[in-house]
């Protein structure tokens, strides 16, 4: 009798738990396919705005007018240091360093970890010609960050992007533009 309780209890837990994880966007792509093949990292190193990102309902980022700077040092050990705004592009400042690693023979993956040796792969789905706009992302899909070399872009690159963003197999509207002004 106890034993059927159990058992009883276990499949209700396990259905219940299936069904609240069925709720959730569970978007999952296969980003090696889609990232890059080809990418000079000497030419991706420097400063970039962040001008979009894919909106989550569940998630709230808090950061506005984020700015990222990337380095490599002589070993090899790419150095991220990544600055942002709480709230509005005039809020207090929030400071964050990384590093990461680069392996030639996967030149559309990036490797960074902002939080002890605990890395995580970014896949460079998009880079401009001119290294001038870049579509990255994690790698299940759920986060999507267009950086660019600006602050704001023209309404030519937008229509672009959000042509590139439905290539990729994502819905542009559900991008967020950050304010970036200062």
């Amino acid at each position: 009798m106890i034993a059927i309780k159990r058992i009883s209890i276990l499949i209700c837990f396990t259905f219940f738990t299936m069904l609240i994880t069925g709720c959730q966007d569970n978007r999952i792509y296969n980003m090696h396919e889609k990232c890059v093949k080809n990418v000079d990292i000497k030419r991706f190193m420097g400063n970039w705005h962040e001008v979009a990102r894919l909106c989550n309902e569940n998630k709230t980022y808090n950061l506005e007018a984020v700015t990222l700077d990337i380095s490599m040092d002589p070993k090899g050990i790419i150095h991220l240091s990544l600055t942002g705004h709480k709230f509005t592009p005039y809020g207090p400042v929030k400071h964050l360093r990384g590093k990461g690693k680069w392996n030639d023979d996967k030149p559309g993956i990036v490797r960074n970890t902002f939080f002890l040796n605990f890395y995580r792969d970014y896949y460079i789905l998009h880079v401009e010609e001119d290294y001038s706009v870049t579509i990255i992302s994690n790698q299940n899909g759920t986060r999507l960050h267009i950086l660019s070399r600006h602050p704001s872009l023209s309404s030519a690159e937008v229509s672009s992007i959000r042509s590139k963003i439905s290539s990729l197999g994502y819905d542009p509207v559900e991008l967020c533009w950050l304010k970036t002004y200062f």
